[in-house]
C-alpha cells in the first residue's frame, strides 16, 4: 500500500469516529476528541506529502514552516499525553505503553524536522517561538521530505490508528472509569488547549482539522467563527495557505 493511501485509509476511519458535536456522555468524549485531533494531525501530514514534490521556489520557505506547524503540533499533542493526560487514567487504565508506541516513529518525525530546519534561512521563526541559528540552508528537496514521511507511516498510522481503540467507551466502563473522572480529565484537557498560542497551534488543527460532518475542535463560536479567521490567521497568513481546501 502507497503511503497516500495508508494515510487515507487511517484518515477515514478518524472521521467516522469524530462526526458531529462532542458528545455529551463522559465515556464517549475521549474517544471522540482523540479521533478528531487524530483525523487534524492525519490531514495535515497528507497535505504536506501532496504539495511537497512541486511546491514553488519562491513559496519554499513558507511551505518548510508551515510544515513544520505539524512537527509541533505533534510534538506537543504526544508530550502532552505522556506528561498529563493518561497519567490521569492510572491506576484504572493502564497506558504506560503509548510511550514507547510514540518511540517506534519519533526518530523518524526528528530526522523530519531536522531536515525542514536545515532548509530555512539564518535567524528565521518557526514552530512556536523557535529560531533557527547561524546556517547556510540546504536546497529544499519536496521529494526528500516525501520520503522521510515514507519511513516512518507505517508505525505512525499503526500508533493513531490503536490509540483510539484505547478510549473506546467499553472499555472505559470495563476499566472502572466513573464519570466524574473522566469529566476531570476534559475539563484539564479544554483548559490545556485554550492555553495554547492561538496564532500557531489553535489556527493550526482548527484548519486542517476535516469540517465536513464534524464539530472538532470543540471550540466556542467566538473561536472559531472570529477568533481564528480574523485574528490568530493573520500573523502567519503565507503559511495557512498551504491548509487543506475544506
Amino acid at each position: 500500500m502507497s503511503t497516500i493511501e495508508t494515510l487515507n485509509n487511517a484518515l477515514d476511519v478518524f472521521i467516522e469516529n469524530s462526526r458531529g458535536p462532542r458528545p455529551p456522555n463522559s465515556h464517549e468524549t475521549q474517544h471522540w476528541e482523540m479521533s478528531g485531533i487524530h483525523s487534524a494531525l492525519m490531514n495535515g501530514l497528507i497535505s504536506i506529502y501532496e504539495q511537497a514534490p512541486s511546491v514553488p521556489k519562491s513559496k519554499q520557505r513558507d511551505f518548510v514552516c508551515y510544515a513544520l506547524q505539524w512537527v509541533y503540533a505533534l510534538h506537543e499533542h504526544h508530550e502532552y499525553e505522556e506528561r498529563t493526560y493518561y497519567p490521569m487514567f492510572s491506576p484504572k487504565l493502564d497506558t504506560s505503553f503509548v510511550t514507547e508506541e510514540h518511540a517506534t516513529f519519533t526518530g523518524g518525525i526528528e530526522t523530519l524536522e531536522e531536515y525542514l530546519v536545515s532548509c530555512l534561512p539564518s535567524r528565521t521563526k518557526y514552530g512556536h517561538g523557535k529560531v533557527t541559528g547561524r546556517q547556510e540552508p540546504q536546497k529544499f528537496d519536496g521529494n526528500r521530505v516525501c520520503s522521510l514521511i515514507d519511513g516512518f507511516v507505517n508505525e505512525f498510522t499503526a500508533h493513531m490508528l490503536r490509540e483510539i481503540t484505547y478510549l473506546e467507551p467499553a472499555k472505559l466502563h470495563a476499566a472502572g472509569l466513573e464519570a466524574d473522572e473522566l469529566k476531570h480529565i476534559e475539563i484539564v484537557t479544554d483548559k490545556h488547549i485554550a492555553s495554547m498560542p492561538g496564532a500557531t497551534f489553535l489556527t493550526y488543527v482548527y484548519l486542517v482539522s476535516p469540517k465536513k460532518d464534524s464539530e472538532f475542535p470543540p471550540a466556542p463560536a467566538i473561536v472559531k467563527n472570529f477568533l481564528v479567521p480574523f485574528v490568530f490567521y493573520w500573523p502567519n497568513r503565507k503559511l495557512w495557505k498551504f491548509a487543506p481546501k475544506q
